[in-house]
Formats: C-alpha cells, structure tokens, sequence
C-alpha cells in the first residue's frame, strides 16, 4: 500500500509540473543573401552570407583523391554569423564541387 501512494503521489507531482508552460526560446531566422564558390586559391570553397538573421552557416568541400580513390566531404569546423567561412580539400586532393550548411540557430 506504501509503494502505491508514493507512486500516486509521484504522479500528481509531474502532472502539475507537466501542466506548467513551456518557455520558449527568441524566434531566429535562417541567413540570407548567400553565395559560395570555389577559393581561388588554396584548393578550397568559400560560403559568405549578407545577413545573418540570427543563424549560421559554413562551407562544405566534397574533394577527389589524386589516386583515383573515393570523394571526402570536408566541412568547415565553426559555424559563421557574419564573417566568411572557408574550407580546404585535404592533401593529396582536389576540389570537385562544394556547398554551404545552414541552420537556424
């Protein structure tokens, strides 16, 4: 009979704490006004934004192996709100084509 009250209890305790409002965090947007191309120079792909929006982005490479071997996808280690964000092909590589990474956050 004990165990049963402190699990009815226990119950009543988290509906009243589920039944609490859920805060909820600033709206952001995604950025906007983005471009990206190949870095002329340094083997790599460059991804700029013109606003931000409260979001982020990166560059993301995809490079070929010299050696005929399969592709790498390299992406950019920090997420960028306003400076351009650059990513390198690893050695031994070159670039075949790249892209940008967006989030909202």
């Amino acid at each position: 009979m004990k165990k049963l009250y402190t699990a009815l209890l226990a119950g009543t305790a988290m509906a009243f704490i589920g039944l609490q409002g859920v805060a909820t965090a600033a709206p952001t947007g995604w950025p906007d006004g983005c471009s990206n191309f190949r870095a002329p120079v340094g083997g790599g792909w460059v991804a700029t934004c013109s606003n931000s929006n409260g979001g982020h982005f990166k560059a993301t490479v995809i490079c070929q192996a010299w050696d005929g071997g399969g592709l790498i996808n390299v992406d950019a280690v920090g997420w960028s709100s306003g400076n351009p964000s650059f990513v390198s092909c690893p050695p031994h590589t070159s670039v075949k084509s790249g892209g940008i990474l967006t989030r909202s956050y």
